[in-house]
């Protein structure tokens, strides 16, 4: 009995850690060619999903987003420097979030989708505050 309850335990415990942790898939869409296993220094995606980046700074789905490329074993890290919103306006990223390239090295083509994994990025833990009437009076 005292085993069964030190694995129960410790399945728990590993379970609330992989949860902490947690990393964020996202798949992008390429505006331009590339090969995944010698990818260029600019990169320019299109995000197909919303992506929360920190508290301040959410990538809607259809913004287009450019980042540095650093390669890193047969893949690359992209690291989003700026992306232009439903206005067409042009905003600079101001921290780092790095995102590693999941899949398969060889040639992306543009609009073709792929995927970004942002591994600080875990689930949207904060709440909203959102005022009531009596709060207006």
């Amino acid at each position: 009995m005292k085993k069964l309850f030190m694995l129960f335990t410790a399945f728990v415990l590993s379970l609330s850690m992989m949860a902490s942790a947690e990393a964020k898939t996202v798949q992008v869409t390429a505006l331009e060619d590339f090969n995944a296993a010698n990818p260029p220094q600019v990169l320019h995606v299109q995000m197909n999903a919303n992506t929360r980046l920190d508290y301040d700074l959410m990538l809607f789905q259809g913004f287009q987003v450019t980042g540095k490329v650093q390669a890193r074993d047969g893949g690359f890290v992209f690291i989003p420097v700026s992306y232009v919103n439903y206005h067409e306006e042009s905003l600079p990223i101001q921290n780092e979030y790095p995102a590693v390239f999941k899949g398969q090295a060889g040639l992306i083509r543009q609009n073709q989708p792929f995927h970004l994994v942002f591994p600080n990025n875990g689930p949207d833990t904060f709440q909203y505050y959102v005022p009531s009437v009596s709060d207006m009076n």
